[in-house]
């Protein structure tokens, strides 16, 4: 351990060594390098929002884990002490001459032109920065400081300082320097004084209507007694009183009419600096040439859809009337009846900006036009004409993306293909719906997943169909649920087949699920489905391979692990419901957020109700398996359980560099039919990396058990019954290279149980879960993470290791003394590559 810890900081001193000696650019007698700008003495202002005020060209270098290093600055320099500004020159004149050359001789494509152009522009800006593109985007300048700079930024922090509430405060700033490498401290000390705060707030408004809006809606301010007089707050204030009047027909309203001030009782201005205290007063005046505003009504709204793509347009518009609002389609297809609910804004109606707003969102919720805008036309003193302009998508979009695939394993290789095919319709019934169609044929390599005599690759063919069809209402209940219109109700129907011929038999999936959805808000949906049905009809070969994988699905059956049922016969049905809650913004992923999912199932509940509660008849005589009485898993799986999943995420930013997320996983499976099993697909498993990473996926369990393996030694997947799960983890934003570079550390925790006793001696009274033991059988691992944060891709790299393995003996579970850094060792590292957060 002492060793690691001395490599470790060897490996330190030369990485400083590395990036801060080295290729640094040569500096002048005026000008210090700016290494760090800190802040002291400020109370109430937070840094970051100090920092801000920092300009650009002032904000010191990055450096990685606040590390003395500053590898960006490095990686510039590189680039510009080796860039050769000859040979650039060179490439660039033989890119223009091979252009103009083009411009006689013609003989280029116009795609050639546009690459020649790019290169031609990278290397004009090569030669402009001496450096090359390459160093200049992972590098960044140094960056210069002089005592004029700082001195101007102070002034600004006090500005900065008096606009929120701290009139009396003052900014000065220390200068510390080190003059053998003339790098530059600075140390703005910010001195708060006391805060002038707020007593009450006054709302002035000579317009009648108006003071009795704010008045009522004054439980909705922004600022209470005891803030300071920020001028944040002040506008935020502002912005939401022209929100309330603009919702209250005050069309032509705007913030400009709203001033502000800061009085007392006794109207003395000294009175208030002692006392740093007093009312804030908010006036609303009215228009110079009239005594007050104007309110709007709506007179008419207008919906006009037409279709961009049709060649008809010599065909009259219809223009038809429909609860109130007229619509003008060249379409006739459009159905008014099903756009008519979601159009908020009504003829004789308050103009509201929101009703505008809500109208335009509810409309692109349909994913038929390609956008959704507004227009709004005074038509008379008080009258408004308001109107909304909606061109659709195209009808139909198809989609084709062949691939080629190779799977490696023990030395052979196998090249498979698959031809992905799409189509999507949109508006074929006249009812807003969606309609999917996808199917693939493939025929890709497929290794053992267990133990067989063969261990070579083989061929699998595949071809899978699915159909949806998405209807904008909650289908069939839309007529007695119109109170959910605008919840974004959504009903999905799918039927699929999926047919393939891995080497071991023949296996057929055939599947009906109906999903109901609503959004409760922006944050909060619900999805409901009372139909997700799955028929698998399996052969299995009688061959030697298939009697061979055959044999040992039973074997680890005999041992307590499932892996059977996935490839049985079986018909699995249920219906589900899903809860989520999410408040998270992609945009900024180490801001706070929380996530909470509650998932419910419930399988075979038809069979309940049957007085044979084995089998549905009516599924055997439409799907008879094709094989005889006598032959292996002739008869078909039924299954019946209860799921319950809660899954709980809290992210807490830290700063706008860092944050720490934690994660509560819990889940129970009841399976309460006679086999007393879940379907494989349907039970818990942990491992991989979104849930405990020190262990490889679906590798963890069951209980203190060990693990199910192969000869090969490779774990099987352990199902189990109970999920318990945890995770923490800190974030730390350290470097930009085409998107944000992250370092993470983490502590998961967590296992599976069974909810029955598994009989075999293995596994009994271990798999299963106790109340007496199940604390001890808790695994924790640890780790730390890389992650690349590109805005529209986070790609992530995690490597954990082993803390506490309780599928060892009770005395011996602690196992952190035991890792190693070799490869294939069971407490080494393992790697895992995810996309996105793990939660």
């Amino acid at each position: 351990m002492f060793k690691k810890i001395k490599y470790s900081l060897i490996l330190v001193s030369l990485l400083e060594t590395l990036f801060s000696c080295k290729n640094n650019v040569p500096i002048d007698n005026n000008r210090y390098i700016l290494w760090r700008n800190d802040f002291k003495g400020n109370q109430k202002v937070i840094d970051e929002e100090l920092a801000q005020i920092i300009p650009f060209a002032q904000k010191e270098n990055s450096k990685p884990l606040e590390l003395p290093i500053t590898p960006r600055v490095w990686w510039y320099n590189f680039g510009r002490n080796t860039f050769n500004p000859l040979k650039s020159e060179r490439k660039l004149g033989e890119l223009l001459n091979e252009l103009e050359e083009d411009k006689a001789t013609k003989t280029f494509s116009a795609r050639k032109i546009q690459k020649i152009e790019k290169k031609i522009e990278r290397f004009q800006g090569n030669l402009q920065e001496q450096s090359g593109w390459l160093w200049r985007n992972i590098g960044e300048r140094q960056v210069f400081i002089s005592e004029a700079n700082v001195a101007e930024t102070a002034l600004k922090m006090k500005k900065f300082l008096y606009d929120v509430g701290f009139r009396d405060a003052d900014v000065t700033y220390n200068l510390d320097s080190t003059s053998a490498k003339k790098k530059l401290k600075v140390t703005y000390i910010i001195d708060e004084k006391t805060g002038y705060s707020v007593d009450t707030i006054q709302y002035i408004s000579s317009d009648k209507i108006i003071d009795s809006l704010v008045q009522n809606n004054k439980s909705k301010q922004l600022i209470v007694s005891g803030d300071l007089f920020d001028l944040r707050l002040v506008s935020a204030e502002k912005l939401r009183l022209e929100q309330l009047l603009k919702n209250n027909g005050y069309y032509n309203f705007n913030n400009k009419f709203i001033t502000h001030g800061a009085t007392n009782f006794e109207n003395d201005e000294s009175l208030f600096v002692n006392r740093k205290r007093g009312n804030l007063k908010i006036e609303i005046q009215n228009p110079d040439t009239k005594p007050t505003h104007e309110r709007f009504t709506v007179e008419e709204v207008i919906f006009k859809a037409f279709d961009p793509n049709s060649n008809s347009t010599f065909i009259k518009p219809d223009t038809v009337f429909y609860n109130g609002v007229k619509f003008i389609r060249l379409d006739r297809n459009v159905p008014i009846n099903i756009i008519s609910p979601r159009i908020v804004s009504k003829p004789g109606s308050i103009y509201r900006v929101s009703d505008i707003m809500e109208t335009q969102r509810q409309v692109s919720l349909y994913n038929q036009f390609a956008f959704a805008s507004s227009q709004v036309k005074p038509l008379s003193p008080g009258q408004l004409s308001l109107e909304y302009f909606a061109p659709l998508l195209e009808k139909y979009t198809f989609g084709i993306s062949p691939g080629i695939n190779n799977i490696y394993n023990d030395g052979s290789t196998f090249f498979g293909f698959g031809v992905p095919v799409s189509l999507t319709g949109r508006n074929l019934l006249k009812k807003l719906e969606i309609f999917e169609g996808s199917f693939r044929a493939s025929y890709e390599g497929q290794p053992s997943p267990i133990n067989t005599s063969n261990k070579s690759i083989r061929g699998s063919l595949e071809l899978g169909l699915n159909l949806n069809l998405t209807l904008p209402t909650l289908w069939p209940f839309q007529g007695q649920l119109k109170q959910l219109n605008l919840k974004n109700p959504r009903t999905i129907l799918g039927i699929g087949y999926n047919y393939s011929e891995p080497f071991w038999g023949k296996r057929l999936n055939f599947k009906l699920n109906t999903n109901h959805s609503i959004q409760f808000s922006k944050n909060a949906f619900l999805y409901l489905s009372v139909l997700d049905a799955h028929l698998i009809n399996t052969i299995y070969f009688n061959n030697q391979p298939g009697q061979e994988f055959y044999n040992s699905l039973l074997n680890l059956q005999e041992q307590g692990n499932n892996l059977k049922i996935t490839f049985d016969p079986q018909f699995v049905s249920s219906l589900n419901s899903n809860f989520i809650y999410n408040n998270q913004n992609p945009s900024k992923p180490l801001s706070s957020s929380k996530f909470f999912r509650l998932f419910i199932e419930s399988g075979g509940t038809v069979l309940n109700f049957l007085d044979n509660k084995e089998r549905i008849n009516l599924i055997e005589k439409v799907f008879p398996l094709k094989q005889s009485e006598n032959s292996i898993d002739s008869v078909r799986a039924y299954f019946r359980f209860v799921k319950l999943n809660a899954d709980y995420r809290r992210s807490i930013g830290i700063n706008a560099k860092s944050s720490y997320a934690y994660r509560i996983n819990l889940g129970l499976a009841n399976p309460y039919g006679n086999n007393r099993s879940m379907p494989y697909d349907k039970n818990f498993f942990i491992g991989g990396s979104n849930s405990v990473r020190a262990w490889a996926p679906r590798t963890l369990g069951t209980g203190s058990s060990k693990p199910d393996t192969t000869a090969a030694g490779n774990t099987i997947p352990q199902p189990g019954d109970i999920l318990l799960e945890s995770s923490i983890e800190y974030r730390v934003k350290v470097l930009r290279f085409a998107g944000d570079i992250q370092l993470a550390g983490f502590i998961d925790a967590g296992n599976v149980w069974k909810w029955h006793q598994t009989p075999t001696a293995a596994k009994f009274e271990k798999a299963n879960f106790d109340f007496r033991r199940f604390y001890k059988e808790i695994a924790v691992g640890t780790g730390f993470g890389l992650r690349w944060d590109l805005s529209y891709f986070l790609f992530r790299f995690d490597w954990g290791i082993k803390v506490f393995d309780p599928s060892r003996d009770q005395g011996s579970r602690f196992v952190l003394d035991d890792f190693s850094l070799k490869r294939k060792q069971q407490y080494g590292l393992n790697w895992n590559f995810g996309i996105g957060y793990p939660f």
